[in-house]
């Protein structure tokens, strides 16, 4: 196991809810947010003593959306969470945010606080289609922002794109990855849209315009081939970056590693426990308690995640490999070569049934 884990920051608060999104989030609220610093300090130095033996080389701040806290607010955070950790000096320290922000005054106070990475919430170039996803800024917007991020001195950005978003058609996917590229940007990810439970997207399904099955895998298609050619290279299901900016952070979840969570929702796994804290800001604030999640670590466990990567899963038992080889409704999606076992870009199209089949063969 490594002793090098990442620390995950869940900062809750948005502006405004987007129509598609299932994380936990509350109203963005200026007191409430103070109090909130303060409690993640305090649920951070509870910690201290189990990790004392770990540096981290990661920390995230995700959300909801962390610029809504305010720059001097996650800047002491952040100055805080390094009296708690060992955090090293190298490290990839993340921050997503809106393009909507105001981020020509929060970028550089998190910047000379050690915010060395970006990620920020594109999902499309196409103004209607950004508008369909609750998204304020527009494309000009989003590039504006790109521009304060460098300004900033922080070079390591990473946009979010969505596929098989409404009206989404081949052509104005192609246009937003074409932003994307003509931008410059070192990290993509590029997410299917999901329908969940609980969001607005989920309860208006039957009158959305939203691409089919069969679409979407092409739209995927599109997304893997433009940005191969542009030489952003996939090294994940969703995630795609020029060689040397790819997600430090978010590669320790697949390569099943340590990584511990603070903040309501947050989920962490340490000493072959996983382990998190309830969705509710008011009883993380009052009276932070984590809940059990069971054992982690497991074979199935990282065949699970490590199948989500382009480089596969290695030292699996030969057996288990020969019998995979042998079937035939799983030849079209895996390759097996020199005792690692990867899927293809066909099977990430169908990642869940086919690591389930493999699963079931364990």
């Amino acid at each position: 196991m490594t002793r090098n884990p990442g620390l995950y920051i869940h900062i809750p608060f948005c502006t405004s809810f987007c129509p598609y999104c299932d994380f936990y989030k509350v109203r963005a609220d200026e007191k409430l947010a103070g109090k909130y610093k303060e409690a993640a300090l305090s649920v951070a130095a509870s910690f201290s003593d189990m990790f004392s033996d770990r540096v981290f080389d990661t920390v995230y701040f995700g959300g909801g959306t962390p610029s809504c806290m305010g720059g001097d607010l996650l800047s002491d955070l952040l100055r805080g969470l390094r009296g708690c950790f060992s955090i090293s000096d190298n490290a990839e320290i993340t921050v997503e945010c809106n393009p909507s922000s105001d981020l020509e005054t929060f970028l550089p106070k998190v910047a000379e606080a050690g915010v060395n990475r970006v990620s920020l919430g594109l999902q499309s170039a196409t103004d209607a289609e950004r508008r369909a996803l609750g998204r304020v800024a527009d494309a000009a917007r989003a590039a504006s922002a790109v521009k304060t991020v460098r300004a900033a001195g922080i070079d390591n950005i990473s946009l979010d794109v969505m596929l098989g978003v409404p009206n989404q058609t081949k052509e104005s996917l192609a246009d937003t990855l074409k932003f994307c590229i003509n931008l410059e940007i070192p990290h993509i990810s590029a997410y299917m849209l999901k329908l969940e439970e609980g969001t607005v997207f989920y309860d208006r399904r039957d009158r959305l315009n939203l691409p089919d099955e069969d679409e979407v895998c092409d739209l995927y298609e599109l997304t893997c081939d433009i940005l191969e050619t542009a030489g952003i290279k996939q090294y994940e299901i969703s995630n795609f970056a020029v060689p040397g900016f790819e997600s430090r952070h978010n590669l320790k979840y697949w390569n099943d590693e340590e990584y511990l969570g603070i903040g309501p929702a947050a989920h962490s796994f340490a000493d072959g426990k996983r382990f998190f804290f309830e969705p509710d800001i008011n009883k993380f604030i009052d009276c932070p308690e984590i809940t059990d999640d069971g054992e982690g670590g497991s074979l199935k466990e990282k065949i699970m995640l490590g199948l989500r990567l382009t480089k596969g899963v290695g030292g699996l038992d030969p057996l288990l490999l020969a019998e995979i080889d042998k079937r035939n409704d799983l030849k079209p999606y895996v390759e097996i070569s020199d005792g690692v076992l990867r899927l293809n870009r066909a099977g990430f199209m169908v990642s869940n049934r086919v690591i389930s089949e493999i699963l079931e063969m364990i």
